[in-house]
């Protein structure tokens, strides 16, 4: 019995968001009419991570993998946004990781709590 179809659903919600991202970058301006980029920058600054934060993701992802809720490439989705460690480069996330990419997973580990 599978508790999940083989599909990466994090790295397929990941895409549908930075097209939402996307969309309202080229219009300029977020859902209440502000400037996209204050808003885009108040989000990224709202998702950094501490290092208990980063621990706690690893933990509650492995978990869920663990009892069937994520698939392999999920995890591994997951693991490769955050690191081995926190990378106080790019607010405790993985260097280069996105804005979309910090969203879902931050969505994710929310919805498994």
């Amino acid at each position: 019995m599978e508790f999940y179809d083989k599909q990466n659903r994090i790295d397929s919600a990941i895409h549908r968001q930075q097209a939402r991202i996307d969309k309202l970058v080229d219009g300029g301006v977020d859902l209440k009419g502000r400037p996209i980029k204050a808003s885009l920058e108040q989000l990224e600054a709202t998702l950094a991570l501490i290092g208990k934060d980063h621990f706690d993701y690893q933990q509650v992802k492995s978990k869920a993998h663990a009892l069937g809720k994520i698939n392999t490439d999920e995890a591994l989705t997951v693991h490769n946004a955050l690191g081995d460690y926190p990378n106080a480069d790019n607010g405790g996330w993985q260097s280069g990781v996105n804005l979309a990419t910090k969203v879902i997973v931050t969505q994710m580990i929310k919805e498994l709590l």
